[in-house]
């Protein structure tokens, strides 16, 4: 059994805390702006339509309170869609923290069950 040094015990503490940050209320409300920004910005067009809601057709456009509030929808699935650029969509070049705030902003969207 390997005998744990105390550069194991600061790497869990870092990351510990690191996860607490990232998970911390303040944390998440900050990715939520950033979020609701871009969305303003580059989504609103399509996406942030008053009453808008689930696609209509194979050419229709999902309001994002539709998209956060699919069945079994969660952070990473959003996250997966954006990396995946969907051919429908313009490519915005996100960067993975960019797709974390809107991925978060979307989210918020979601009905408490």
């Amino acid at each position: 059994m390997r005998r744990q040094t105390l550069g194991d015990d600061l790497r869990a503490s870092v990351c510990a805390l690191a996860l607490l940050v990232a998970l911390s209320p303040a944390a998440r409300g900050d990715d939520v702006a950033k979020g609701e920004e871009l969305a303003k910005a580059l989504c609103a067009e399509c996406h942030l339509n008053p009453g808008q809601g689930e696609k209509r057709g194979p050419m229709g456009v999902p309001g994002f309170a539709a998209v956060a509030n699919r069945p079994l929808q969660t952070f990473d699935g959003v996250v997966g869609w954006l990396k995946s650029v969907p051919p429908m969509m313009p490519d915005h070049h996100l960067t993975q923290d960019e797709m974390f705030a809107l991925a978060a902003y979307i989210m918020s969207l979601r009905k408490a069950p």
